[in-house]
């Protein structure tokens, strides 16, 4: 009955949705390292490798524009606005969006199979006859997988339209488990298909784990193929600039690949590894925010409640930049440990460390406004607006890539600017300075980019007001600035006594380091009297029930 319970649950508090999507997504995150590490560990970085991720490039292109691109930004608004109005409305346009969508995912898909061949060689030409021969057989098995994981994305907006976060955020673990299971246990009895298989099963998990909680809410999936329905135009209309807006960021990508192929050998993986590092406490910290507040703010403007609207946006940015803003300053200071640990064995050598963590460093510095887009750009969403958040990112899509060129040719020319950069993240080798021209550009463009979007928002919203943040933001600088301090002072010390040539070594002065800037985050933000503190420090306090189960257990009076 309890865990019935937990997967019904449903939030009225944003921290505590955020804090267990959070979790969740550390899990996943933690599941996507294991699971690499089993591929290398078993397969190697060899054919069986190269096929599976050939493979797998155009279904997950696939499902990241007909899934992502399209229901993530508009379908829990549209529903709200039916929800508000007719709940029995709002079924019929689920079963409605659910019929139509899995039908086109499937004419995709199955079109997508026919021409596997004629993709495997457009993204792997340098594949032999038999190579690309298999990599199309795992491309035609993988195309299964956008079907159920776009089934499944539905569902779970509709649970996250309902606040039901638990299963949806369970979701992308169980994803995980089931590629993890095909590497372990599929490969033997079905060869390299294993792989896809495995992947095919962790999009069937990924889809069941959310059944029993939609059903739960009452619905009950009825085909109704009816593509005139109102809500499934206005749906589709309101996709087509986040489809743009998509497909631009994928660009982005592209371009920044091309331009770092033409520095230096090595210049690829350091963006990327240096990426996917940054990236980690904004999809922790800050997407867990955005994606636990966007259903409260989506029914807020339904009801046309935009007191309540506003409050919510406020209190979400002031715990973004409470959890965000030491959680960057952590990894500027500690980006060489953080490498080290993490990447510096094997082939991964010194000067490769020293590089990734200097651009580590220049992510960095925009960590803060990485984390804030995605907020604003829900806020927008909620208002049913689409094309201002598209719009801008456009605009800081195409600054990125002239920024790009112009911060290398400035770095190229070994001048002033490149020695400062040096300088600033410790590159002694003024050669390989031009690498950091490209987390330096992307962080230039995402500063500017929250800027305009936050400038265009105030415009949008006249009631507004800045001073709602100001206060808690100068507040958290100054805990943050104190944490600094510590760590830095923690990071000497602890150096004194362990050798920083082993690996247990850096783990205990990162250790160390990390604990003092914790306690005395806390302690500033107590004496300050930050009120995200409060919050955490009561949520914290309390039972793991009362936590997020106040509203499913029931507590008796005498406890």
């Amino acid at each position: 009955m309890k865990w019935r319970n937990i997967f019904n649950a449903e939030f009225d508090v944003i921290f505590s949705a955020a804090l267990m999507i959070g979790f969740f997504s550390f899990l996943s995150k933690a599941l996507g390292i294991l699971r690499n590490r089993i591929f290398a560990g078993e397969f190697g970085a060899g054919d069986t490798m190269d096929m599976y991720f050939a493979a797998f490039l155009i279904p997950d292109f696939l499902y990241s524009l007909l899934i992502l691109g399209i229901l993530s930004a508009v379908f829990i608004p549209v529903f709200a606005e039916y929800e508000a109005r007719n709940k029995e409305e709002a079924w019929r346009l689920a079963n409605t969006v659910l019929t139509v969508f899995c039908t086109v995912f499937a004419v995709c898909a199955v079109i997508a199979a026919a021409l596997a061949p004629v993709l495997v060689a457009l993204v792997a030409p340098g594949f032999d006859d038999a190579k690309q021969a298999q990599t199309a057989l795992l491309m035609r098995i993988m195309f299964l997988s956008p079907i159920l994981l776009g089934a499944s994305n539905i569902i779970g907006n509709m649970l996250q339209a309902r606040r039901r976060f638990f299963t949806f955020a369970l979701a992308p673990v169980m994803y995980n488990l089931g590629i993890i299971f095909g590497a372990l246990f599929l490969v033997r009895p079905f060869g390299v298909g294993g792989l896809a298989v495995g992947v095919v099963l962790g999009a069937l998990l990924h889809f069941l784990i959310q059944i029993p909680a939609v059903m739960n809410l009452g619905f009950s999936f009825k085909p109704e193929f009816n593509i005139r329905h109102p809500g499934l135009l206005k749906i589709a209309r309101l996709s087509i600039p986040r489809t743009i807006g998509l497909v631009a960021t994928q660009l982005n990508f592209v371009v920044v690949t091309a331009i770092a192929s033409t520095v230096a050998s090595g210049s690829i993986a350091v963006f990327y590894f240096a990426n996917d590092l940054q990236f980690v406490p904004i999809s922790i910290i800050a997407l867990s925010f955005a994606s636990a507040v966007f259903p409260f703010l989506a029914a807020s403007y339904a009801k046309g409640d935009m007191d309540a609207f506003l409050s919510k946006l406020y209190d979400t940015i002031n715990q973004i930049l409470y959890f965000i803003i030491p959680a960057s300053l952590l990894l500027i200071l500690m980006r060489a440990q953080l490498v080290r640990v993490l990447l510096g064995y094997g082939q991964f050598s010194w000067e490769d460390t020293r590089l990734t963590a200097a651009a580590v460093g220049a992510f960095a510095i925009s960590i803060f406004a990485q984390s804030l887009v995605p907020l604003f750009s829900r806020a927008f969403y909620a208002l049913q607006d689409t094309k201002t958040p598209v719009i801008i990112n456009i605009s800081s899509t195409i600054l990125n890539a002239a920024l790009s060129f112009y911060f290398l040719h400035l770095m190229g020319a070994g001048g002033e600017f490149a020695r400062v950069v040096g300088v600033v993240f410790r590159i002694s080798d003024l050669a390989h300075a031009p690498i950091l021209a490209l987390p330096l550009a992307f962080s230039f463009a995402s500063v500017i980019n929250l800027l305009i979007l936050y400038l265009a928002f105030m415009i949008r919203i006249e009631a507004f007001d800045s001073s709602r943040i100001v206060p808690s933001l100068f507040k958290i600088n100054l805990a943050a600035a104190c944490m600094a301090v510590a760590v830095y002072g923690a990071l000497l010390i602890a150096s004194e006594w362990v050798n920083m040539q082993t690996f247990l070594g850096v783990v205990v002065q990162g250790g160390v380091a990390l604990i003092a800037g914790v306690i005395v985050y806390g302690a500033a933000s107590h004496v300050l009297r930050i009120p995200e503190f409060a919050s955490v420090a009561q949520s914290f306090s309390l039972p793991v029930k009362r936590i997020f189960l106040s509203r499913i257990f029931p507590v008796n009076s005498s406890e």
